[in-house]
């Protein structure tokens, strides 16, 4: 497996660049449609068992937290991993990349060779705990992580009190001389108060506005945790979304809402008995996205009520508190 290692610096707008292989053609250049299977999973604090100090303090070595403990929920991971069976797995919330060489060494004993995962990418900002994953089934190429510094967001009272903003991942997916754009997010949590935090995912919201704004009509597919429910962004008629930049606008499909009304049925978060859809899909350019969905069919959600079974380090059981997401891209 190859896995592109990133080191993010903490400058204005700085990105990072490690580019693996050519640059693929663009999307509609001959040949037939190609399709991907994506899901996009927050797994919750998905930490390994060695102790580096960055760890949440939950997940330092002791009684409750350990190498057995950390296998046990490695076994569980993968084998939901197997059931999802994604071309393309986008996670969020895992610590590095020995957890991603952990996953696909794993499912190298559960998987016949044509499936296993033989690329992957990572990205965090240095320092912090924890970074967002892709692992794919086809070549991945072109890594950037986009940094943003906190000292360019408008309404801030100080640097200092700014919180640790994780970059946007962004890497491109080749599949038959085709490539599709991927951009990772995994926006400021809601955590000190909505409100308060609104400007951090204001301005990653801008930065993912920019980024795809370049790619034009190449196909695009920004996903991951946004922390912020779809009918939260501007639009919505149609599954249009309207992304923004300071006075830009940027219009995207969102596969969250049906052709006429609000979303129904599970969203991806449950908190305070309420779902929300805070994980998504966000498409651009000249693509579809087909048979999305919440994915209730497997034992990290309680079969009767879909909510998910929330990851508890003190008794080992659960899974993740959020549920994973999929879709098939078309492009």
């Amino acid at each position: 497996m190859r896995v592109i290692k990133t080191i993010v610096f903490t400058c204005l707008l700085l990105a990072c660049l490690s580019a693996c292989g050519s640059f693929g053609a663009a999307a509609g250049s001959g040949g037939g449609e190609e399709r991907l299977r994506l899901v996009s999973w927050n797994v919750q604090t998905f930490f390994d068992a060695k102790t580096d100090g960055s760890e949440y303090k939950d997940f330092v070595s002791d009684k409750h937290w350990g190498e057995a403990a950390y296998c046990e929920r490695l076994k569980r991971l993968c084998s939901c991993i197997s059931v999802l069976d994604a071309d393309v797995l986008v996670l969020e919330e895992l610590e590095n990349e020995a957890v991603i060489r952990d996953i696909s060494n794993y499912l190298c004993s559960a998987w016949p060779p044509g499936k296993h995962y033989r690329h992957a990418a990572f990205c965090k900002e240095t320092g912090s705990s924890l970074g967002c994953a892709v692992l794919s089934r086809y070549p991945l190429e072109g890594l950037t992580c986009h940094g943003l510094d906190a000292r360019a967001c408008s309404g801030t009272a100080s640097f200092r009190k700014s919180p640790s903003l994780r970059p946007l991942m962004q890497v491109r997916i080749m599949k038959n001389g085709r490539s599709l754009t991927l951009l990772v997010n995994h926006w400021k949590s809601m955590s000190g108060g909505a409100g308060e935090s609104e400007v951090w995912r204001t301005a990653q919201e801008a930065l993912l506005t920019d980024q795809m704004e370049k790619l034009g009509s190449m196909p695009a597919v920004a996903c991951g945790d946004f922390n912020r429910d779809i009918q939260e962004f501007a639009g919505g008629d149609g599954g249009i979304v309207i992304l923004r930049s300071g006075k830009k606008k940027l219009a995207v499909q969102s596969p969250w809402f049906p052709a006429n009304g609000k979303p129904d049925g599970p969203g991806s978060y449950y908190y305070k008995e309420e779902w929300s859809r805070i994980d998504g899909f966000l498409c651009a350019g000249r693509l579809e996205l087909e048979d999305f969905r919440p994915e209730t069919g497997g034992p990290w959600c309680h079969e009767d009520t879909k909510i998910p079974r929330k990851y508890k380090v003190w008794n080992g059981q659960g899974y993740s508190d959020h549920l994973p997401i999929s879709c098939t891209a078309a492009f």
